[in-house]
């Protein structure tokens, strides 16, 4: 991978309440040189969240939320610097899907989220997409990773986020 893996991107969001408890939205995010890699990188999403009654635990002062994703991203061909005996141009990158679904609780300024994430991209092209050094095998060949090498970066995971807005601080009584 290349050391600078800086880049510009332009995007755009809508969200849409309908009420207290419903609300959805659209991403669009584009880069003429996504990570740096030579080539464009588009990713559309559409996203839901439900936001439970203040009263669901009472008086307690806890909230909750259900909220999840779904998106696709669309990649171009890399640079030269990416290339492989096949593709010594560059290699046209792999598209996929990713989504996510998780539960938050909020109290005050914090916010405990729990997430599950995954996509359909791959173990091969993962690989060849992040470069990944502890990927292994010989079992993940695509025509972009003609040595089969598979990482498991790409690959469903759980995430745990803790958080404290201290902008709500203010808010506080």
């Amino acid at each position: 991978m290349k050391k600078d893996v800086s880049f510009f991107e332009v995007y755009g969001k809508v969200n849409y309440t309908i009420n207290d408890n419903w609300q959805f939205g659209v991403n669009e995010y584009y880069s003429p040189n996504f990570l740096n890699t030579g080539a464009w990188g588009n990713y559309s999403s559409i996203t839901g969240k439900y936001t439970a009654p203040s009263t669901i635990f009472g008086s307690s002062g806890v909230g909750m939320y259900v909220s999840g994703e779904f998106g696709r991203q669309w990649l171009g061909t890399s640079d030269s610097f990416y290339g492989v005996p096949a593709f010594p141009n560059g290699i046209k990158y792999a598209d996929y899907n990713t989504w996510n679904i998780g539960i938050g609780f909020t109290y005050k300024v914090f916010t405990l989220d729990l997430r599950y994430s995954d996509t359909n991209m791959s173990k091969g092209d993962c690989n060849a997409f992040t470069s990944d050094f502890t990927a292994g095998g010989t079992t993940s060949v695509t025509p972009i990773n003609p040595l089969g090498a598979g990482s498991n970066w790409c690959g469903a995971t759980g995430i745990v986020k803790l958080s404290a807005d201290l902008t709500a601080m203010t808010n506080l009584k």
